[in-house]
């Protein structure tokens, strides 16, 4: 870089520079402005530095309607026996959320779903610890892409996972499916 104004600074003709500023080391930047354009940027992007974000910075968390998985998530889970697993469908009893995986589920009853005004509404009891847990389980493997989103891609199949769980041939299976793809909208940061 102090090549390029050496010339400048000893009192050269402007005619005889030529200038080839070298950009972050890379030949495939080429410059394409005039030359005086880059002498002017030179002293700028040897200036640049990192910027210190300050002792308070946080990354926002990403956090998903809790009312939502309650009301609506959680029976999707329960009623397609995420947890216990499905003989009929060649799950062994008791081989799936409940014991087995990094998603765990913790089986209570009655469930938080039960108390709620509607689908997609306010749960009316009080929220058992094991449903919290059951939340912050789910959470993780939510992501704002549903398309992503372990929770959503391992029970249709598109993820590795022992058996397609919402088999999307099927409309209530469908309709499951859909409920988990529309918590990835019901979210906040903080």
């Amino acid at each position: 870089m102090w090549e390029v104004l050496a010339p400048l600074r000893a009192g050269a003709e402007a005619e005889a520079v030529t200038v080839r500023p070298r950009l972050l080391a890379s030949r495939a930047v080429k410059p394409s402005l005039p030359w005086i354009f880059w002498v002017a940027l030179l002293p700028a992007l040897a200036a640049c530095t990192t910027v210190e974000p300050g002792q308070d910075f946080n990354i926002a968390d990403v956090v998903y309607e809790e009312n939502f998985y309650y009301c609506s998530v959680e029976p999707q889970l329960f009623a397609f026996k995420c947890g216990p697993g499905d003989p009929g469908k060649g799950d062994g009893n008791g081989s799936c959320h409940f014991n087995v995986t990094s998603f765990r589920m913790t089986d209570y009853t009655p469930l938080v779903g039960d108390s709620c005004t509607s689908p997609t509404g306010i749960p009316t009891g009080p929220i058992a610890p094991q449903a919290k847990t059951n939340y912050a389980a789910a959470q993780a493997k939510m992501q704002l892409d549903p398309k992503l989103a372990p929770l959503l891609n391992r029970p249709i199949g598109k993820s590795a996972h022992p058996r397609v769980v919402f088999d999307l041939s099927q409309a209530a299976d469908q309709a499951a499916a859909k409920v988990i793809e529309d918590w990835a909208t019901k979210f906040s940061t903080q």
